[in-house]
């Protein structure tokens, strides 16, 4: 399509603020709310209640409070103590993550001629909705061991995510190559140890999305109705008693049942975002180049609260 003068004009004019080159460190209040909103574009993510810290290194400091710690009271009674409490930490590396790539003039362009859309907002906008979607499917499933022959293994080795993380724990179920039945997830709940399950009231199952339509496949096709699969609206609610998180990307072959806050992002509040739209290849690509740098790690509070399931078919 030709452009007139006065379109090519037009074009500049609004293409200029996008083309301002920038390079910068956001202040540790705005780093957080740039994450935050970034975050919110994934399912599973800012459900899990990130952590946020000012260092890339460090500890997350835990309280346990001991079971069957009530004694009898006495005149004698000397305050020392039942020994109820039980602080810990769990330790915590970040890892310095970027996204970068070309954005097309023309194509910020036409979308703003065609939605009456403010340019700049657009490409922030497009941006944080990828970063949030690929934080999430690293966060997941990166394992530092991926082959190198992978073609995702720049993505994937970055760190251990939570499903390498959590099948650290002995509490398992192998499906090998047999097709799960909810039958399966109902013995798979006596896997997880009693004391979880009576310490913590969000025990949740992480599911795939093809795990969840089969298991709603299988609810629809009984005579009558159970209680071990619940559906609400055509989606899979509950299972085998507990609340059910369907993870976008999570991968094939893997669920588990665990506390949903046994899994915690960390992140830092240090986030730079730079782009610049001059030189010869900025030039001749017609585009700009933006460029967002962020730090996190994946933690799993309690390995032993996990209990997992594996099998070809999940």
């Amino acid at each position: 399509m030709t452009m007139s003068n006065q379109q090519v004009i037009n074009k500049e004019a609004a293409m200029s603020s996008i083309r301002k080159d920038l390079n910068i460190t956001l202040p540790g209040d705005q780093a957080y709310q740039f994450l935050v909103d970034t975050i919110a574009n994934a399912s599973t993510l800012s459900k899990l209640q990130p952590i946020f810290r000012n260092s890339g290194t460090g500890n997350i400091d835990t309280l346990s409070v001991g079971s069957r710690k009530i004694r009898e009271h006495s005149k004698t009674h000397t305050p020392t103590g039942v020994g109820g409490i039980t602080p810990g930490q769990i330790p915590y590396n970040v890892k310095k993550v970027f996204w970068d790539e070309w954005i097309q003039d023309d194509d910020v362009w036409y979308n703003q001629q065609a939605r009456g859309e403010n340019i700049e907002e657009t490409v922030i906008t497009m941006i944080q909705k990828q970063l949030g979607v690929d934080l999430q499917d690293l966060i997941f499933n990166g394992d530092a061991a991926t082959d190198t022959e992978d073609p995702n293994y720049a993505f994937l080795s970055i760190i251990d995510g939570f499903v390498k993380k959590a099948k650290a724990s002995a509490n398992k179920t192998d499906l090998a190559s047999n097709a799960p039945t909810i039958a399966d997830f109902t013995n798979h709940i006596q896997v997880l140890p009693e004391k979880y399950k009576n310490a913590h009231d969000d025990i949740t199952w992480f599911l795939t999305r093809g795990t969840h339509d089969r298991i709603v496949s299988l609810a629809t096709q009984r005579q009558t109705g159970f209680g071990d699969a619940v559906l609400q609206e055509g989606k899979l609610s509950r299972l085998a008693g507990y609340n059910v998180e369907v993870v976008a990307n999570l991968q094939s072959g893997f669920a588990a049942l665990t506390p949903f806050k046994n899994f915690k992002p960390v992140f830092t509040r240090e986030l730079r975002y730079n782009r610049t739209a001059q030189g010869a290849t900025a030039a001749a690509k017609d585009a700009t180049y933006h460029i967002i740098y962020a730090y996190l790690d994946a933690v799993v509070r309690e390995v032993d609260a996990v209990a997992w399931m594996t099998g070809t078919k999940l």
